[in-house]
Order: C-alpha cells, then sequence, then structure tokens
C-alpha cells in the first residue's frame, strides 16, 4: 500500500543533518537566526538558541504550526492535553493536518522528548514524498517509522543509521526544518479560485499557475471543500458557492452590461431582454475576459420603461436581472476637429473659398445618434454659404474674402428635437486640405463568413478600413484613392483592387479594398501581406491567410428513410460529400460542377437527379425527380441512381426501390381539437384538421390536401344511425374549408363513424368507428370552473373568450353550452355570448389599470362563481408578430420566399413582405392598420444581402420610415435580411428573404 505524498526531488536537502558528511551552506546557529526571523522558532527562556537541549512533542508541535501555517479553531482532542495547556491550539492544528499523531490511547505526551523517527516522519509528510507502507530498514527503529526512514534512504536523502530512537536535540531540529522551511518556499500555495460554473471552479496558485476543475457533483450552495493536484501534489481548497445573481443597466441605445457576481460559463448563457411590454431581440453577447460581464448588442434602440434581462443556461433556474430603461437623448452636437479643412481644387492645391469640418450627434451615452435631424449652422465670417450633410460641415466663401491658413473661425449651431434643443458654439482654426493620415484595417469581410482557401472567389472578400484625416474625421473611398495606394507580397496568392469603394461591411457602411483572382489559376495557398501607403509615407500592412481549398474527393448516396412511392413526384436524396480530409461538404458552391449525377433529367424526360441549393441555408440537396407513375404498378420497381467526382474515379451507386402509388389508406383517430365529452346542449366542431388520415405505407396525410385535390371526401355519421344522444349539422367535409358543428341531446354515449371516400367511385376507402361523445347531465358534473381570464384591454375589438367549463369526478373536463351558465360583470363591462368586452368599462384606471367583478352563475346548481377581471387602458403597442403566407410568398421560421415575380409585383418589396405579417398588440390581438400596422409606422432596414446572380441589389432610404424603403435589382438565388421596427413599441422583427 503507498501514501502519496509527491515532491521527490524538491527534498534533496531536507535529511542532509543525517549524511557523513555536512553538506550544509550555513552553520546551526545561522539557520535558527534565520528561522527564528521568520516567527518558527522562538528563544528559551534566557533567550539562547539551547541548540544541545532536547525538545518536547509540544515544542515541536509549535514549531511544525508556525512552519506550515495550519492553524485550528478549537483545542486539542487528547486526553493529556487539557483546553489550557498552552499549545492545546498547535497540538489540534498538526493533527487535524495529518503532520503528527498521538502515542496511543488517545494521548500525545506533550512532555515526552521529540524522537529522530519522530522528525523523520514528520519531515517526510509535510514535503511529500511517496512512502511504501510495507517498506523495512537495518537499525533500531519503531515498525510505523521504518517506511517513513526507508523511503528517505531509498531517495538518497539520508545515510543509515544505528539508532533512530534516539531523541533529538533542538540543534537536529534546527538544521531538519530550516531544509523543510527553503523547500516549503518553493511549494506554491493556493492564492484564490474563481466559481465558473456549479460543476467548474478555476483554483489560482501562487506562482502564478492555475488549474481549471471539472466537479463530479455540482457544488452546493455555502461552503464546500474541492480537491485540485497542482504539479503532482493534492490540495484541499475550501470554496464558497452562491447562487448566480445578475445586475444590467444601459450602456448605449442598443446595448445592456450584465454584471454577475461570479464567474459564468459563456458558452451556455442565453439572453432574453423585455423592454417595456416589447421583446428585444439579442444581436450579439461580448463577454469580457473574466466571465462577469457581457455587452448585449440589441437590434433595436432601447425605449423607457422597466428592462428585464433573463439569462438562461447558467443556473439551474433562470437569473433574471431588472433596471429602468430611458428613451435615446441627444446631449451634445461635436465637431470632430478643432481645424476647418480648406478643400482642394482639381489639380490638388488647395481651394482657399471652401472648407470643411465633420461633426457628431451624440446620445447620452456618447454614440453616434443617427435619424435625428441636421443641425443649423452659423458661421461668423461675412457673405458665406453653409451647408451641413452627412455628418459634414461644408463652408463656402466668395473669392474676395478666401479663408487663410490659421484664420479663427466662430461658428454656432443648434439641433432643434421634438421638445429640446441642442446647441454648440466653437471656434475652429482655418488648416490645410484634409489628406489620409490613418488607415485602420478593420477585417476580412464575406457576407456569409466564408474561409478563404484556394477555391474561394476572392471578389467576394472585402477588406475593410476606417480612414481618418490629419484632423480625426472619417474619409470616404474617393479620399482614401487619392491619398493612398494598395499592393500584394504575392500576387500569385490573390491580388487586390487598388481603387477602394464605399458601402462595404454587414451594414453598407464602410471603407473596402475588394479582393481580386490570383495572378494565374490555379493560385497558391500561404500567407499574402496587403500593404497601404499613404502619400504623408506611413505605411499599414495586413497579412491574409490562404487556405489550400478542400477538393471533393468522394461522395455517397443513401435511400430515403422513409418508402418512395411511384406517385411522391420528388424525393430528396441523402448523401455525404467529403474532401481530401474526411471532412463533409454541404455548401452547394463547394459542390455544384464537382459531382455528377445520374440519370441526368431532360426537356423530354424530367425524371433523374439533379443538384438543388437551399437558398437559406446555402447548402445542396439532391432531389430525384420520379418517373410519371403508372397507376397499375403492382411491385416495386427498382431503379438504379449514380453520383460520381468529376475527374475521380470515386461513384457511388444505389438502387431504390419505387413502390406502387400511395394512397389514404386509414383514419387513425380525431385529434384533443374535438370534445369528447359533453354537457346537453353543449357544441363541439370537426375540421379536416381534426382527422388524421395515413396512406398505405403508414405515412400521415393531409387531409385539407386530400379535400382540396378533390379526389376525396369524408363522411361523418351516428354510428347506430340513431341521433339521440348527439346530432349533426352536417354529414359530409368536401373542401378544406368545411366544418360540422356536433351537437350534445342528452345523455349517454354516441359512438360515430368517420368514413373517407373515395370521390371517384363513391367507395369507402375506411371507416373510423372508435370515437365516442360521452354527453353528461348536471348530476354527472362534480364542479364547475372559470379558465383563466387575460387581462383585458378597454379599445374596440379586444373580447376575449369567456370559457365556463364542468369538471366530472374523474377530473374529465366537459364542454359546457352557453345557457348553462349567466355571466355579468361590474363597472360597465359586457359579457354576450361567451364573450367579454371592456371597451365600456367605466371604474377608475389607477397606474393604468382598472378593476371589475366577474360573476358566472350555474344555472343547474345556482352556484356562483366569481374572478376579478384587470382591465388596461395601456394605448395599443406592437409587442410581437406571426407569420402567414401572403403576396403569393411563404412565410416560416422568420423566412419569406418566393419567386422574383411576387417579391417585386407592384414594385414594392418591403410592402409585400410586409403582408406575411400578424401585427400583434400587449393582448394578443392582430392590429389593423389604423391600430399601427401600417408599414408607415415601422423602421426598415435592408441588411446581409447575399447577391448569386445578376444585378446587384440596390435600396433607398435604409433604416427610415418602412413606406420609404425600396429594394430593386433582386434575382433569383438572391437573399437578404429585412429588420422591421415598431416607430411606437421599439418590438422588431428579422426576416430572410429568399427569392427562389
Amino acid at each position: 500500500m503507498k501514501k502519496s505524498l509527491s515532491l521527490l526531488v524538491a527534498i534533496a536537502m531536507v535529511f542532509s543533518m543525517f549524511a557523513t558528511v555536512a553538506a550544509a551552506a550555513t552553520d546551526t546557529q545561522s539557520k535558527y537566526n534565520e528561522l527564528k526571523k521568520a516567527g518558527v522558532f522562538r528563544g528559551t527562556g534566557d533567550g539562547s538558541a539551547a541548540l544541545e537541549n532536547e525538545m518536547t512533542r509540544a515544542e515541536f508541535a509549535g514549531i511544525i504550526a508556525r512552519l506550515t501555517g495550519v492553524t485550528s479553531s478549537g483545542t486539542a482532542k487528547f486526553n493529556d492535553v487539557p483546553g489550557s495547556h498552552w499549545a492545546s491550539k498547535d497540538i489540534a492544528a498538526v493533527a487535524e493536518a495529518g503532520y503528527m499523531e498521538g502515542t496511543g490511547n488517545n494521548k500525545f505526551a506533550p512532555s515526552k522528548n521529540v524522537t529522530l523517527q519522530e522528525l523523520i516522519k514528520v519531515a517526510v509528510t509535510i514535503v511529500g514524498l511517496e512512502i511504501d507502507e510495507d517498506a523495512t530498514v537495518e537499525g533500531k527503529a519503531g515498525a510505523w517509522a521504518q517506511p517513513y526512514i526507508a523511503a528517505a534512504i531509498a531517495a538518497g536523502l539520508i545515510q543509515p543509521l544505528g539508532d533512530y530512537t534516539a531523541n533529538a536535540t533542538r540543534g537536529d531540529l534546527v538544521d531538519v526544518t530550516y531544509e523543510v522551511y527553503q523547500v516549503l518556499q518553493n511549494i506554491a500555495k493556493v492564492k484564490g479560485y474563481e466559481v465558473v460554473s456549479a460543476t467548474k471552479v478555476v483554483v489560482s496558485f501562487s506562482d502564478g499557475g492555475k488549474v481549471e476543475v471539472e466537479l463530479d457533483k455540482p457544488l452546493k450552495l455555502g461552503k464546500n471543500t474541492i480537491t485540485v493536484t497542482y504539479k503532482d501534489r493534492e490540495y484541499k481548497v475550501e470554496v464558497e458557492f452562491e447562487a448566480v445573481a445578475a445586475s444590467a443597466k444601459a450602456v448605449g441605445a442598443k446595448k445592456i452590461e450584465v454584471t454577475f457576481n461570479q464567474a459564468i460559463d459563456d458558452s451556455k448563457a442565453k439572453f432574453a431582454v423585455k423592454n417595456g411590454i416589447a421583446e428585444r431581440v439579442v444581436d450579439k453577447a461580448a463577454f469580457s475576459d473574466d466571465k462577469k460581464k457581457a455587452v448585449l448588442e440589441l437590434t433595436t434602440k432601447l425605449q423607457a420603461g422597466e428592462t428585464t434581462v433573463t439569462i438562461s443556461g447558467i443556473d439551474k433556474d433562470d437569473v433574471v436581472a431588472k433596471f429602468t430603461a430611458e428613451d435615446e437623448r441627444i446631449t451634445q452636437v461635436k465637431f470632430k476637429s478643432d481645424k476647418l479643412a480648406l478643400s482642394t481644387n482639381a489639380n490638388g492645391t488647395p481651394n482657399y473659398t471652401e472648407a470643411k469640418v465633420g461633426y457628431q450627434i451624440l446620445n447620452q451615452y456618447g454614440e453616434e445618434a443617427s435619424n435625428v435631424g441636421t443641425p443649423t449652422f452659423q458661421v461668423g465670417k461675412p457673405t458665406t454659404n453653409v451647408t451641413s450633410a452627412n455628418g459634414v460641415l461644408t463652408i463656402q466663401v466668395p473669392a474676395t474674402s478666401p479663408f487663410y491658413l490659421g484664420e479663427k473661425v466662430i461658428i454656432t449651431g443648434y439641433l432643434r428635437l421634438s421638445t429640446y434643443g441642442v446647441t454648440i458654439s466653437e471656434t475652429l482654426e482655418v488648416g490645410q486640405p484634409a489628406t489620409v493620415d490613418s488607415v485602420e484595417v478593420k477585417g476580412l469581410y464575406h457576407p456569409d463568413n466564408k474561409e478563404l482557401n484556394t477555391g474561394s472567389t476572392f471578389s467576394d472578400y472585402v477588406l475593410l478600413l476606417e480612414v481618418k484625416d490629419q484632423y480625426g474625421n472619417k474619409l470616404d473611398a474617393s479620399k482614401f484613392n487619392n491619398g493612398a495606394f494598395v499592393t500584394v507580397s504575392n500576387p500569385g496568392i490573390f491580388n487586390v483592387n487598388t481603387t477602394a469603394t464605399d458601402n462595404n461591411g454587414p451594414n453598407k457602411d464602410q471603407v473596402g479594398i475588394q479582393l481580386a483572382a490570383p495572378a494565374f489559376t490555379p493560385g497558391f495557398d500561404g500567407k499574402n501581406t496587403i500593404r497601404i501607403m499613404t502619400l504623408s509615407g506611413k505605411q499599414y500592412s495586413y497579412d491574409v491567410e490562404v487556405k489550400k481549398a478542400a477538393t471533393v474527393q468522394k461522395i455517397t448516396l443513401s435511400a430515403p428513410s422513409q418508402v418512395v412511392a411511384a406517385n411522391d413526384v420528388t424525393v430528396k436524396i441523402p448523401f455525404v460529400a467529403e474532401d481530401q480530409f474526411g471532412n463533409q461538404i454541404k455548401k452547394y458552391s463547394d459542390l455544384v460542377g464537382k459531382i455528377v449525377l445520374s440519370p441526368t433529367p431532360t426537356a423530354q424526360n424530367p425524371a433523374g437527379l439533379q443538384l438543388k441549393q437551399d437558398y437559406v441555408t446555402k447548402e445542396a440537396y439532391i432531389e430525384l425527380t420520379l418517373p410519371t407513375p403508372d397507376p397499375n404498378q403492382q411491385i416495386a420497381i427498382p431503379y438504379p441512381i449514380m453520383a460520381y467526382v468529376s475527374g475521380t474515379p470515386n461513384t457511388s451507386q444505389i438502387v431504390i426501390n419505387i413502390e406502387k402509388p400511395a394512397y389514404p389508406e386509414s383514419i387513425s383517430g380525431l385529434t384533443s381539437d374535438v370534445a369528447a365529452s359533453l354537457a346537453q346542449g353543449a357544441t363541439t366542431t370537426i375540421k379536416p384538421d381534426y382527422i388524421k388520415v395515413k396512406d398505405n405505407y403508414g405515412r400521415d396525410k393531409k387531409l385539407a390536401d386530400l379535400l382540396s385535390a378533390n379526389t376525396h371526401k369524408v363522411v361523418v355519421s351516428v354510428a347506430d344511425n340513431n341521433p339521440d344522444v348527439v346530432s349533426l349539422s352536417k354529414t359530409e367535409l368536401a373542401n378544406a374549408n368545411d366544418s360540422i358543428t356536433v351537437t350534445a341531446l342528452q345523455k349517454g354515449n354516441e359512438r360515430i363513424k368517420v368514413q373517407l371516400v373515395n370521390k371517384a367511385d363513391n367507395s369507402v376507402v375506411y371507416s373510423y368507428e372508435s370515437f365516442v361523445f360521452s354527453v353528461v347531465d348536471n348530476s354527472g358534473i362534480a364542479e364547475y370552473a372559470i379558465d383563466q381570464v387575460p387581462k383585458l384591454s378597454n379599445k374596440l375589438n379586444r373580447q376575449v373568450d369567456l370559457k365556463v367549463v364542468g369538471k366530472r369526478s374523474n377530473g374529465t373536463t366537459v364542454a359546457l353550452p352557453l345557457d348553462a351558465y349567466t355571466a355579468t360583470a361590474s363597472n360597465g363591462v359586457v359579457v354576450r355570448g361567451g364573450k367579454i368586452d371592456a371597451s365600456g368599462f367605466n371604474g377608475t384606471f389607477t397606474d393604468g389599470e382598472g378593476k371589475a367583478t366577474l360573476k358566472v352563475t350555474i344555472v343547474a346548481t345556482g352556484e356562483t362563481l366569481e374572478r376579478e377581471l384587470v382591465i388596461s387602458n395601456a394605448a395599443l403597442a406592437v409587442t410581437s408578430f406571426e407569420l402567414e403566407n401572403a403576396n403569393g410568398l411563404e412565410a416560416k421560421d422568420l423566412v419569406v420566399k418566393g419567386s422574383v415575380a411576387n417579391l417585386t409585383q407592384n414594385n414594392d418589396v418591403v410592402r409585400n413582405v410586409f403582408g406575411t405579417l400578424k401585427v400583434k398588440d400587449q393582448f394578443g390581438f392582430k392590429m389593423s392598420a389604423a391600430e399601427g400596422a401600417d408599414l408607415s409606422n415601422f423602421n426598415v432596414t435592408v441588411a446581409n444581402i447575399d447577391n448569386v446572380a445578376g444585378a446587384a441589389i440596390t435600396y433607398t432610404n435604409n433604416g427610415q420610415s418602412g413606406d420609404t424603403v425600396t429594394v430593386s435589382g433582386i434575382d433569383q438565388g438572391d437573399s437578404f435580411s429585412l429588420i422591421f421596427v415598431s416607430k411606437v413599441s421599439g418590438a422588431s422583427i428579422t426576416l430572410r428573404v429568399v427569392a427562389e
């Protein structure tokens, strides 16, 4: 059996006092003096070192406690060490640490002298030498001591002695303690810890090292002791764990800073923000290095109101932080420089009749604000013409009163806002014309964040720049082109378009340099340096790494997981394409033209395989168009398909069994939308969507599709042909919008028959007879209840359903007829036809809310149920959105897809896409245009444009009122995002628009 202690080499000098030749660097007295200065040793009563004296176990315990720094909050537990003993706490500390043990029978023998073998054991234990507990030694020693002595000898740390039981002198103790002291100075100590999560702790050490500890069991609230191994040494660390808490505040118009009370696992954190009544979309979250802070960037600006940040994924419960946000306020108009820069003439000479300076409109966070108007400026110089646009103030003067270098010009201005104004007054000095002074490279940009490799389309990549003049003003591409030039170190990797352009980057607002194809094809992989030199001699460089392109090496086809029926028309064929490294290739652009599929469709025979693109994900899929089905097919027909990689022998061939045509075969039941338990007089509805149909292969089919195709109908009847328990309003569902009302007549059970009928020959395809309506009378209802009533609005057309139900003794809910109860409400709230209407509320509103009492009296029992109603007089505001197909466009999962013709109909792309939005207020009702759901009540931003063919997509009035934003130049395969932001509530939705 072995006891792990560690640190073998570090203690090489510990036992040098036992060697035949002394190896101490200093004499014992000097060691004593140093240890005394360190507080380890203390002098005797007369102050001398008394090195020749022997030492008691109690004195030894004190030295060990001071040497190692161990302490105890209690007193020794040994029978012979009373709490009043001067060394009781030291003895307790070294015993708890495992450095010293008792002598047996729960005794410590504090007055007994320390022996050499005791000294050896304690020293070995402290510094951590590995021992073999079965080891023995020659020489006189206790059995318990021999493993420790053997370990010291085996390590070459001591010479064998004849007697280890002899008492040690204070001098012996000084020599050993000094060497242990030296070792301990080199052993790292726990400096601190950081709780990353309930299962992850990072422990830091005095030598700068850190250990990340993954725990098998989560930390408990309060104090925990964990074990960490560092440099082969085990440490017990007491960790305080507290529940994760967070605070939040606005640090920008669209930024929130969240501060945590401890480091969190940023890979698991998910943020949701609710500002007032609107949900805010978190665009990105940036964490600090210590993982204790996160700055959230929203897609829309915060508005005044309580704001809640909910963080999920970092604790068993969501962490919530709240703060009160305020509207963006313009606080300052500021010039970007203290200089008025002269313009230049066509030949590059200074134009002394025109000068410019950039200005900023800043909000309370020091950020530049947009769409807030243009300041009005006045210049303290006669006969001036002043214009301001796009953040630049231009001053023109006549040639008879030109500017001169160093001239002081007083400029005042004001920006008039809705309820206040902001002024500026500064004196600027006329300076030399603006030139390119600094260039900051912001990085390489690709709209899809594609990796750059030798197979890339280099023109899709743009190096983004921020260019400034000597006055700190941003310059556009034309100024950059006139003041700098660009080269590359290796045109064999790629070239650049030496003319920079504007409108680059994700928001189309940055200067960019477009990459170009290499000087020859194929180009090299490797590092290429883009060098930028200004005319003033400043140089900037940016290294771009081009990786060797992955090439398609292998393709493997698989059979579809479901049955392929002859009349399925098209089927997706699963496949895996791999590069030379074994990595999967999924992007359409990486596969098109590189794999060959067979059979290939033709105009005469459209059956076969095609590689197609998912325009949303940009991934490829293989679609098989099936041959024209034979209605008389009775057996599976094998259909071979093949794919191979161009220029390689790598092929994949499989045979798909095309089964006989599918047809609707059975009805498997009704959904829970059809109430099975009814009170007398109650009704429920059967609609096509509530009937579950399967085909002959067990696949789900939509009944509505069969009805729309006019191939089938559904006939519903009472199974016994005696409709005495329930009655049906009609017996057929012939089209997708049909419905049947079921009315409960009298107590009893009624089984119904639901038949799927082929309209071609009026034959019954399947008859389902397992659904039973259970009708109960009043005696069958054990209790009554009112379903939860949401908060009501006092605006028109905002009635909510009143749902009163019965409960049977087994808990089954029973649908009730409207005449089973009477309902009234106070303060002008009206209940009529199962609806609650609060538009006539005449009670008192307090903080925007009023109350009324709803009373429901059950007719059969006379029982009265009451519920408090809450009515809000808040203005209707956009809070959420749903998507619905409209204008020929398919809309779901935040993606709107349609043909170019449908997207661009009436030359109004934005309005066509907006038509797919069902705009809902805070009460869950769809809003009308008059109530705020008109496009003019939204700001619209076009972003993340991906042109794949044809003309470039262009737009106007980006970020402004939706009815003024235009988008044009759309071709098939193009995609872009439209961000709709309510001007009133700030609620937003981002839609990806795809032209198919």
